[in-house]
């Protein structure tokens, strides 16, 4: 096992400083990540997350862990992040989950995926999660840019037209570690056998030891995700939709930056497509919810509130003109994270 869980260990390699514990209440953990914590995700002991993005790996600056007490990176240079794999997540519904489509959908969704980035000579691997969504994954066979990789996963979605929750990594730079965290597949303790495990496009699920030798016989080579990234159809500035003015009024609980955001709502820049994590539209609709949670306001009143503004302005939850099926799952997902960032300390999108 040994060998298996090194090898395991180098094709999931990542930010080597922190852990995504991904269990029912995913959390971060900052230890050195070794060999015994991979051996423990395949044993079925704890469930392990890593994080892709990491920072300066050949130390051409501070290196990876060179952030400072408030784990930023001092004079932090984009162009400096890279990583190793890439990975785009496809929610699966159920009785309690607004995804992207049915299993079958998803598997299917999934390998077109797959099929457009082999077209582009970028192997990829799907995944059957153990919600019955899909990750599809993409190693590079040296660092890659993490904006080469997020462009790449970004094209193939574009080329695809087929619905995605969201591309990891999930930003192209980051002030400080450690980003966002997948769960990693071949838990050994899982429930279902053939969920969290590499399957073939007949659903047939595909052995660690076979999966590890065919993923690292032919990883993605880092030319290939550059010239794929270059098929990414660039941000289009869409036109500002005005607030309506019978709903301009905030509620008497609002104040401050909160207020004048639900006034004026958001910024022309906003309405720029395809900007990233962050940005656009979903960062000021982020950004509202996150300093509605410093306020202290609820996390049922701040979603109805974005409904709100989504109905009103930004529609960004929205397909040909009309609420998608799944915007308040979508706007609810939104509002969580920024509440469990504000929660946290961490810094919100600016």
């Amino acid at each position: 096992m040994t060998d298996l869980t090194s090898w395991f260990h180098m094709t999931f390699h990542g930010f080597p400083y922190a852990w995504g514990e991904s269990g029912d209440h995913p959390h971060t953990i900052w230890e050195d990540l070794s060999l015994a914590h991979f051996r423990r995700h395949l044993d079925g002991e704890a469930p392990l997350g890593i994080y892709p993005m990491v920072y300066d790996p050949k130390h051409k600056h501070v290196g990876p862990r060179g952030w400072d007490e408030n784990r930023r990176y001092p004079d932090m240079d984009p162009a400096l992040w890279v990583c190793a794999w890439g990975c785009i997540d496809i929610d699966a519904k159920s009785e309690h989950h607004s995804g992207q489509g049915t299993e079958d959908e998803v598997a299917n969704y999934a390998f077109s995926l797959r099929a457009v980035l082999a077209a582009l000579d970028i192997p990829a691997w799907v995944e059957r999660t153990r919600s019955g969504g899909a990750h599809i994954w993409v190693f590079s066979d040296t660092w890659c840019s993490t904006a080469d990789m997020r462009n790449c996963l970004q094209a193939a979605e574009q080329i695809a037209d087929v619905p995605t929750d969201s591309p990891f990594p999930k930003s192209e730079s980051l002030p400080g570690p450690p980003g966002n965290f997948v769960r990693l597949p071949y838990f050994g303790n899982r429930p279902h056998h053939d969920r969290q495990i590499i399957v073939e496009e007949d659903g047939t699920p595909i052995p660690l030891e076979e999966f590890l030798h065919r993923a690292n016989a032919r990883r993605g080579k880092v030319a290939d995700i550059k010239a794929a990234a270059l098929l990414k159809v660039m941000p289009q500035r869409m036109e500002r939709r005005p607030l309506s003015h019978e709903s301009r009024a905030a509620p008497k609980a609002m104040w401050g930056t909160l207020k004048e955001m639900f006034v004026n709502g958001p910024p022309p820049s906003a309405f720029i497509e395809n900007q990233g994590a962050g940005k656009g539209r979903h960062g000021w609709l982020y950004k509202f919810a996150a300093f509605a949670a410093r306020d202290g306001h609820s996390l049922d009143r701040v979603v109805s509130w974005l409904m709100d503004l989504d109905n009103r302005s930004t529609h960004k939850f929205y397909v040909g003109g009309e609420p998608q099926h799944d915007q308040l799952y979508q706007i609810r997902k939104l509002a969580e994270k920024a509440f469990q960032d504000a929660q946290s300390g961490i810094r919100v999108y600016r």
